[in-house]
């Protein structure tokens, strides 16, 4: 009762990190960048797809409201249909830019949602992984060793 150190229960004792060789470090770093690049661009491919799909209705009412308005069309557009005058160009350009912040609110809300039930922030990897090994062979426990009388610490 009076002991003032605190140990875990043995099956959750931590084992020290062990340091792995220079050449075994440097090769471990690679794969880990080249992993965390990897998901970095899954990550940005679900970004652009959430928010180039619902960013396409504003910006395709911005995109018309500009090409059609008398000012900035050209005298033989074939793009614009004869009912787009200067007052619905303008109702256009207003009501796409005001879609806009919306759009972007949901899309940023869907892309949250993807990536965390794909649980791609804990794909991860940490460069502590590159330099530390796991524990030696010798000091790993064997599974026949476990305790199998059925009781666990909790």
């Amino acid at each position: 009762m009076g002991e003032d150190t605190s140990t875990l229960p043995p099956p959750y004792t931590p084992v020290p990190p062990v340091p792995r060789d220079p050449l075994d470090c440097w090769a471990c770093a690679v794969l880990i960048t080249a992993h965390n690049l990897l998901i970095g661009a899954a990550n940005l491919g679900i970004f652009i797809v959430m928010c180039g799909g619902a960013l396409v209705p504003s910006a395709v009412m911005l995109l018309y409201g500009f090409l059609c308005h008398p000012r900035f069309r050209r005298p033989k557009e074939t793009l614009c249909p004869a009912v787009l005058t200067p007052g619905p160009c303008v109702a256009l350009l207003v009501f796409g830019a005001l879609l806009l912040l919306p759009f972007l609110i949901l899309s940023l809300a869907a892309y949250a949602r993807i990536v965390r039930s794909f649980q791609l922030s804990s794909c991860f990897l940490p460069y502590s992984r590159a330099m530390y090994g796991g524990a030696p062979a010798a000091r790993r426990r064997p599974a026949k060793d476990s305790p199998k009388d059925g009781k666990a610490w909790v």
